[in-house]
């Protein structure tokens, strides 16, 4: 291991020389916020020649070596005031641009930053001081980004699945946070969709929210109140609370949600076997669950080279239940078998979850720490209870207990260096994760089992950044080592008890070049299955439907590239995705018995994809659009009893976003998503999809109140989706209660941010889980 890591790094170190002067520095606009791949220049003052050429990083910071006779740094960007500053020593501390000002008659317009810029890793979006600072809510302003779809059970980034979402840094434990932070709060947001070393190997998209820098002390908080009018309303209300006193920084947050969630849908399952079996189903379902929200943290900053402090969040859960129907119809070789309907019940009782973060971020002579500690712990008791009247077979009643206990530790500890004009980390984490899932069914109908899994991850990660003449490079390596021991009741199984070994390189580069900028990227990547997806438990349908997990499934691993171009505001971007032992949905009999249609994940040798994104985000003063047009196609062959599936037709997405500014404190948005038919592995979407959202926001008393009524899903789209794998085909509409008015009042009194700086450990694991 220590030969992977020392040849990596003198591979990178070989190609960097040293001169004899060297400039350091760190651009920030007028907010004190970082201007990254800004231009930086060395000229000799005598004659202007030009010497030697840099960009600044994400942070903002650069290093120039070379040699100059009196040397003068130049540093320009787009849509700020050049600068030229007489280098009289080698460190020249923080340099603010001014935005440029252009005199229009007697009106004043001033220089706006792009909307989007590229990063060695993705894209960044500049929310202060845009429309998008009026949507209301941090989840409204990630909704508005490029690619970022809302789905029934949170965000998506098209094609790479749920997003690792941070905050300052601080790992987002539950989406729903997202409707507790104003978006006049955020700075930046940046989507990052080729994560690098630092990153676990499983992430395929992560999403970086900057709030603005915290302003004065004392107390502070903002209250909300949301209601979702539609044929299951929702309810929010919550406070955020905020006291700091010069170092010390006290916070914490109370949310109540009261949550109504109707189910409707149409499933037909056709079976080809000795006998032709065709099900007409029909479930119809409504869940309600009630929970208080609760979180609490402090942190003390001693200086600018040291902070430490905790954060502990928790969640009761009052009301957890769901009842409905499912009926069905059945036909065997196109003869009536038989009519069920089944009366379904299911609550669930959750032990009070325990989330505790800490954390000691701190910079040593030239070595900068970032230490985290977490421990999460939660325990659900769950009661099913299945009646099914059969017309022409015996009825019967089918119950179900079920007890998941989660339990994970994780440990992290990150280094850096600045290096030679670049910056170097090196890092290491621990994860230890325990879950127990027992399932009971005393009819003895499905099988009941107690399981439980056991894994450690030992992790190793060096990541090297150093800007260029051109632009910024990145290099990394993340070697995992994971143990996995898995029993059922109390016996451990060796087949489903494995060691992996693997490691993880990733290489990015960004150059620009006035107003064009380049990315390219290389990750190797893997996907490791959920806990309940190596499950032995059996959940019942019905008598011709089961579901369950597979603990035999493997990781995948994926190879990533992309390139990515940007010339003012027109975005392109191509990434290319070779994985192998990918992950699918099958449906299969129960052995001897035909009938039985078993549903559950399988691995498959490999897939191919191709992905295209075209982003357009111009600015024409009180209105700023933004439209994306993406493309999925993937080649794949999955084996079935009646030979190879292969996904035929791309998926295509068109996503366009509007934000206007109607007055000085009213705003307007008109937001459309279209999703086409199309295959992607052995599920295909049988029905093109079209959400449309339009808003309005009116502040009051200076921006302090703020009023949002906003419709979602006004068409009232559905889902359609068809899973196929040979003898077994099975259709499925979703009508879900998705269309909703919202009416959001949300008031701040003498407004502030945490300063908390924890990052947070395991957090993969915590996404498993």
């Amino acid at each position: 291991m220590r030969r992977y890591f020392f040849t990596m790094m003198m591979a990178v170190l070989a190609v960097m020389t040293v001169a004899a002067d060297t400039f350091t520095g760190r651009v920030v606009d007028e907010t004190q916020a970082p201007v990254p791949f800004a231009n930086v220049v060395l000229l000799n003052s005598s004659d202007s020649a030009f010497v030697a050429g840099t960009t600044t990083g994400t942070d903002g910071s650069f290093s120039l070596s070379g040699n100059a006779v009196r040397p003068l740094i130049k540093i320009s960007y787009l849509g700020y005031q050049t600068r030229v500053l007489e280098a009289a020593g080698s460190d020249l501390g923080t340099i603010v641009l001014e935005p440029e000002t252009t005199m229009l008659g007697e009106v004043v317009v001033k220089g706006q930053r792009p909307a989007f810029k590229l990063t060695t890793e993705g894209l960044k979006t500049d929310v202060e001081n845009t429309l998008l600072s009026k949507v209301g809510t941090a989840k409204a302003v990630l909704e508005n980004l490029p690619g970022v779809q809302r789905k029934k059970d949170g965000l998506e980034v098209f094609g790479k699945g749920t997003p690792l979402i941070y905050i300052n840094g601080r790992k987002l434990q539950n989406q729903t946070e997202l409707d507790q932070i104003s978006s006049e709060d955020i700075q930046s947001v940046e989507l990052i969709t080729s994560p690098g070393a630092k990153y676990d190997a499983t992430v395929e998209s992560v999403i970086l929210i900057k709030t603005k820098r915290p302003q004065g002390e004392g107390f502070s908080a903002n209250t909300q109140a949301s209601y979702y009018a539609s044929k299951c309303p929702d309810l929010a209300l919550g406070v955020n609370w905020n006291y700091r006193h010069k170092g010390f920084d006290a916070f914490g947050s109370v949310w109540y949600n009261d949550d109504r969630y109707m189910q409707k849908d149409d499933v037909i399952l056709a079976v080809k076997a000795d006998t032709i079996w065709h099900m007409d189903q029909l479930l119809d379902v409504k869940t309600h669950q009630n929970s208080l929200y609760t979180s609490l943290g402090m942190n003390y900053i001693f200086n600018d080279n040291h902070a430490m402090g905790f954060r502990y969040d928790t969640k009761a859960h009052f009301l957890n239940r769901t009842r409905g129907t499912f009926m069905a119809d059945v036909t065997a070789n196109g003869q009536f078998y038989d009519h069920l309907e089944n009366s379904l019940y299911d609550s669930s009782k959750h032990n009070m979850p325990h989330t505790l973060n800490a954390y000691y971020s701190g910079k040593v002579g030239g070595t900068s720490i970032d230490f985290n500690t977490d421990y999460v712990f939660s325990k659900t008791r769950g009661r099913q209870y299945n009646d099914e009247v059969s017309q022409e077979q015996q009825s019967r009643t089918v119950t179900s207990q079920s007890v998941v206990r989660n339990q994970l530790c994780a440990t992290k500890l990150v280094l850096s260096w600045n290096l030679w004009g670049g910056n170097l980390q090196v890092g290491t984490e621990f994860d230890h994760t325990r879950r127990n899932d027992d399932y009971i069914n005393p009819e003895h109908i499905v099988p009941t089992s107690f399981t439980e899994q056991r894994e450690n991850n030992y992790i190793l990660f060096a990541e090297y950044a150093h800007p260029l003449s051109f632009g910024q490079m990145k290099v990394g390596l993340r070697n995992e080592n994971v143990t996995t021991k898995y029993y059922n009741q109390g016996v451990r199984i060796d087949e489903q008890s494995r060691n992996y070994h693997h490691l993880f390189p990733s290489v990015g580069l960004m150059a620009a070049a006035g107003q064009v900028q380049l990315m390219a990227n290389y990750a190797v990547k893997i996907k490791r299955p959920y806990y309940h997806e190596l499950s032995n438990s059996v959940t019942y349908a019905n008598r011709f439907t089961w579901q369950s997990g597979n603990p035999l499934l493997k990781p995948s691993i994926r190879h990533d590239a992309s390139l990515m171009a940007r010339y003012r505001w027109v975005t392109l971007m191509l990434e290319y995705k070779h994985t192998d032992d990918i992950i699918v949905n099958v449906g299969k009999e129960v052995p001897g018995n035909e009938s039985v249609t078993w549903l559950y994940r399988e691995n498959v040798d490999n897939e191919d994809a191709i992905q295209l994104v075209m982003i357009l985000s111009p600015r024409f003063g009180l209105y700023e659009p933004s439209l994306t047009m993406a493309m999925l196609k993937e080649w794949m062959k999955i084996p079935s009893p009646t030979g190879f599936i292969s996904p035929e037709r791309p998926i295509y997405l068109v996503q366009f976003n509007n934000n206007f500014q109607l007055a000085s404190t009213l705003t307007a948005s008109a937001d459309f998503s279209l999703t086409s038919k199309g295959d992607q592995e052995n599920v295909s979407l049988t029905k093109a999809t079209c959400v449309l959202d339009l808003g309005v926001t009116k502040t009051f008393l200076n921006d302090r109140l703020s009023v949002r009524i906003k419709g979602h899903n006004l068409l009232n789209s559905r889902e359609h989706y068809r899973l196929n794998y040979g003898e077994h085909t099975l259709w499925q509409n979703n009508r879900n209660d998705s269309r909703q008015v919202e009416l959001t009042v949300h008031y701040k009194f003498n407004a502030a941010q945490s300063k908390y700086k924890g990052t947070g450990a395991g957090a993969s694991e915590k996404e498993r889980l």
